[in-house]
């Protein structure tokens, strides 16, 4: 019985040693730094661990993580174990890259104002981890334990990637301003057409003068024609019996 027993604590702990995922460390800090170099492949059951303890040479550093696509993987995860970021002087940044997806990129940072919801999970397969300084300190006060792992199974949350907030107000205030300026041309080209009508329309703006609202109409000047006439032939009656009385006397 005992024997048994052992021999099944014996599988256990063989069972459990085999599950245990493997585990590369890669510092951030010193000569030996992976910043800046070549991207970290991890596979299934494979895990990642970045240290940095505040000694980092540059005043930028970027880590690039690939997760093996496999049927059982469908993205990665990161999960933030310590962090301390005494000063504002330094951040860090993670970047959800995704290819040939309609999802944006999601940016997340961590610094002495804001930090991660930890641990989390995406879609994505790329992961970007950057660590900013600020040139004008000399020595940043920050140190941190991140570890980045495949989202393997159906035991992982997953969260859905979100938009940035900041990046969504941005493209909204640039299409704002887009919208009011075409719709400003719009009316001043309605405005200026309109103007160009009404400038060169005949008649347009033109009143009508005393001296021509004192013209005749047609009707009125034949009357006082035919009344002239008539007078000139009445004339020419009279003159003419008058000279036949002259004669006749």
């Amino acid at each position: 019985m005992t024997a048994c027993v052992n021999l099944s604590l014996l599988f256990f702990i063989l069972c459990v040693c085999a599950a245990k995922a493997d585990i590369t460390k890669a510092s951030l800090d010193g000569p030996e730094s992976v910043c800046n170099g070549y991207p970290f492949e991890i596979k299934e059951g494979n895990e990642l661990q970045l240290v940095s303890k505040g000694l980092v040479q540059k005043s930028m550093c970027s880590v690039r993580m690939n997760v093996q696509r496999s049927q059982n993987c469908r993205g990665v995860c990161f999960n933030l174990r310590s962090s301390n970021f005494a000063d504002c002087s330094a951040k860090l940044i993670t970047t959800e890259i995704h290819f040939g997806e309609l999802v944006p990129d999601v940016i997340q940072e961590e610094n002495c104002q804001k930090s991660m919801e930890v641990p989390w999970c995406s879609s994505a397969h790329t992961l970007k981890l950057d660590i900013v300084l600020d040139d004008m300190v000399m020595t940043p006060k920050y140190n941190f334990s991140a570890t980045v792992y495949p989202r393997c199974g159906d035991d992982v949350v997953y969260r859905p990637p979100s938009i940035n907030v900041e990046e969504g107000v941005r493209i909204a205030l640039i299409h704002g301003l887009l919208v009011g300026i075409c719709t400003c041309l719009v009316f001043i080209v309605i405005f200026f057409s309109a103007w160009c009508y009404y400038r060169n329309r005949p008649n347009s703006g033109r009143t009508m003068s005393p001296s021509a609202s004192k013209e005749k109409t047609p009707g009125q000047g034949g009357k006082q024609s035919s009344s002239a006439d008539q007078k000139g032939t009445f004339r020419k009656i009279n003159e003419r019996e008058k000279e036949e009385a002259k004669h006749m006397l």
